[in-house]
């Protein structure tokens, strides 16, 4: 009978022994399939992050260095905008902000290790000493929604389609910032006022360039 008891008794660690292996290979397998999936998926990722974005952003050139623009989607956001590059890249306050490298789009106002937020032409704060058209006709850029020229002197002749260019120490003299798209000669007193159209829309935009000076 005892021994009938110890051959049963046997027989059922094996049993227990044997299906415990099993499951534990099985948990293991399963868990070694779990990181292969995630390894594969990270490498899909990172893949698909390269050939959208292709790099975070260009070694600088000739003095300007490309860089990405975080989404403020969907807020309409136009006053700033904030980049990936920061003081590790060797950006600092008030370097010019660019849409291509003739085009003023803002100055730098923020600044940490890897990111920095720039004011934007379409901040209401914005004010920048500018010049217009070919007979360099002075005014005072004004930010905001709709940017505007004020402070023209109402007997200088400027007309649609004028360019307008920065004209501010601390700023490459010349830099586009638009074109006059009306003119409001109704101004009270000594001046005149135009509104300003530019060549950039602020939501569409995926890179800029930063003149480091």
């Amino acid at each position: 009978m005892k021994r009938y008891i110890l051959a049963v008794s046997i027989i059922i660690l094996i049993i227990v022994i044997f299906f415990t292996g099993f499951f534990f290979k099985k948990e293991r397998f399963f868990d070694e399939n779990i990181q292969l999936r995630k390894e594969n998926e990270n490498l899909k990722a990172e893949l698909q992050k390269y050939q959208i974005l292709s790099i975070k952003y260009q070694e600088p050139t000739d003095g300007y260095l490309t860089v990405k623009v975080f989404s403020t989607y969907p807020f309409n956001v136009k006053s700033q905008i904030t980049v990936n590059v920061g003081e590790a890249q060797g950006v600092k306050k008030l370097m010019p902000a660019l849409f291509g490298r003739n085009i003023l789009l803002g100055q730098v106002i923020e600044v940490s290790k890897n990111y920095s937020s720039i004011q934007t032409i379409f901040d209401p704060g914005w004010q920048l000493p500018v010049r217009i058209g070919e007979k360099e006709i002075n005014g005072l850029l004004q930010g905001g929604n709709e940017p505007k020229i004020t402070f023209i002197e109402k007997d200088k002749p400027i007309t649609v389609g004028d360019a307008v260019y920065s004209a501010k120490q601390g700023f490459p003299l010349g830099l586009k910032v638009g074109e006059i798209s009306e003119i409001k000669e109704s101004a009270p007193g000594v001046f005149k006022e135009a509104v300003l159209t530019t060549p950039f829309n602020i939501g569409a935009l995926r890179e800029v360039e930063i003149l480091l000076q």
